[in-house]
This record gives structure tokens, C-alpha cells and sequence, in this order.
């Protein structure tokens, strides 16, 4: 076995403070060409939508709210980006892991004039995953400003919690809470007990947050700007599949997959080290 992932966009420094805090926000990792691919194919992503998309359109505003899940299964440059983009590597190298799977994409839209807030949470808590060697990544296609990014709670992947996953729509039929975790405090109204971590960001920056840091957005209520994000999702050696009584999203457990055993399947894909081809395939 290799050492652990290294990344061109990531040092020493980078990695204490994503320890310490949870979060870092790295500056134009991802090419112009890159971005310009997966923003053209975004219509292509919403024709094609999976099963398990949501679609919020509140009465008297222009603006949509859209995420799905699992479109990389759907549209090819997706799946290319996650096979040969940057981001694996930056996973890797974040998570101290001699290996990258990867987990799933989540495609988020929030059109100019969308006031649906996207309430706090820990992204491991809707996941078939245990271990803490799991993070997303976040990457905007389109100019964030300050007042429209996403707040984390710094340190708070380090409280040693799992809590109660909550539905982003209330009228959903999603049950986040059978599994007896605590529910999760309300950020909102203490936020002087808690600091708060956000970063404007510009298209090819991205935020990698581990699996367990408190998270939560605001609405885009810029009558100018869609935030259309694509957040990708990876997992590292300790990372193994556990069986949970609570819904999971996406609602996806893999293949055939047992607690305890390591993620990679033909639906977690294992991204590096890169194999090499047998030699019948030379």
C-alpha cells in the first residue's frame, strides 16, 4: 500500500487547520474548463433527474429550489469530473488516507429570489458510513457572496456526536430520527455561543468540511444571482458501512454491502489510487 494521498492544493498548514476547524475553503482548484463543462451540462442534469430529487418552488417568488442526488450515474461529464477532476486527491490528502472512494454527488440550486434556507446539519448523519475519515466538498459554479454561503461551526466535527438527521423540507415523509441520537442544538438561538465560519467564493474555489462539522445556508434572495453548487462526497480508510434504522440519503447502501466492510463497490467507486490495468487489458 501507498502512503497517504497527496494533493498540489494542499500543505501542512491546510491540514492542521481542517483538523482543528472542521472546514477550509480552497482557492481555484477547479479549472475554468472544468467549471464551464459541468455548468453546461446543468440542464442536461435537470431533465435528467433521478428518483430522489426535490424541486421547492414557494408561491410569489421567482426562484427554484433543486437537488439531486446520483447525477453522476445519469450524465457523463459528471462522472468524468469525479474519475479525473482534482477533487479526489484533495479528499485524500484532508483525510490523511491512503485511499479515495467515492461516496455520491449532490447537485443544489438555488435560483435569484429563493428564500428556502437549508437548515443546520451534519452531513454523516443521513449516510450508511461510520469512521471519520468522510468529508464533502462544496463547490459553487457561480459567484457566492458573504451574505449567501454556507456557516459552519467551527470544531464542532470534533464533539465526538452523531445527531438526529433532519428533513430540508418539514412536509417530507423523511425520518431522520430512529436511531436514538440526540437532536441537534439550535445554532439560531445562541449563535453568540458558537463561532461561525463562512467565505465569499468565486467559481473553482471549494469548501471541504468534514462529515460531522455543522453546517447550514442561507437562502439566495439576490434578485441577480443563482447559486447553483455541486457538492461532492469521498471517504478514506476507516471509512465502512453500517446498518441504521433512520432513513439515509441518498437512499443508496451499496452493494450487497455488510456492516463493517469497507465501502467500495460498483456504486462507491474507489478513485485512488488509480489501479492498473491487468495484463490482458494491455
Amino acid at each position: 500500500m501507498t502512503g497517504t494521498i497527496q494533493s498540489e492544493y494542499v500543505n501542512a498548514s491546510i491540514r492542521q487547520d481542517f483538523d482543528r476547524d472542521g472546514v477550509v475553503c480552497l482557492r481555484q482548484v477547479v479549472s475554468p474548463q472544468w467549471i464551464a463543462a459541468l455548468t453546461d451540462a446543468l440542464p442536461t442534469a435537470i431533465r435528467a433527474a433521478g428518483p430522489d430529487h426535490f424541486r421547492f418552488e414557494n408561491p410569489g417568488e421567482a426562484g427554484l429550489f433543486f437537488g439531486d442526488v446520483l447525477v453522476w450515474q445519469r450524465v457523463p461529464v459528471f462522472e468524468e469530473f469525479m474519475r479525473t477532476g482534482p477533487l479526489a486527491a484533495v479528499a485524500g490528502s484532508l483525510m490523511h488516507s491512503r485511499t479515495v472512494t467515492f461516496y455520491h454527488d449532490f447537485l443544489l440550486i438555488k435560483e435569484a429570489g429563493t428564500s428556502k434556507r437549508t437548515p443546520w446539519h451534519q452531513d454523516q448523519s443521513y449516510w450508511c458510513v461510520g469512521g471519520t475519515q468522510a468529508l464533502t466538498i462544496w463547490m459553487p459554479l457561480d459567484t457566492v457572496p458573504l451574505e449567501t454561503s454556507l456557516e459552519f461551526v467551527k470544531g464542532s466535527h470534533r464533539w465526538g456526536q452523531l445527531f438526529e438527521a433532519v428533513p430540508f423540507d418539514p412536509a417530507s415523509k423523511f425520518r431522520g430520527d430512529r436511531d436514538g441520537r440526540p437532536p441537534l442544538p439550535d445554532i439560531d438561538a445562541a449563535p453568540a455561543d458558537y463561532e461561525i465560519l463562512r467565505w465569499a467564493m468565486e467559481p473553482g474555489d471549494c469548501l471541504v468540511f468534514h462529515c460531522r462539522t455543522l453546517h447550514a445556508a442561507p437562502g439566495n434572495q439576490d434578485p441577480r444571482r443563482s447559486r447553483r453548487v455541486l457538492s461532492t462526497c469521498w471517504a478514506g480508510d476507516d471509512a465502512h458501512y453500517v446498518e441504521i434504522k433512520s432513513d439515509i440519503a441518498p437512499p443508496v447502501r451499496g452493494d450487497n454491502l455488510t456492516p463493517g466492510q469497507p465501502l467500495a463497490c460498483p456504486t462507491f467507486p474507489r478513485i485512488l489510487p488509480v489501479s492498473s490495468p491487468s495484463p490482458e487489458t494491455v
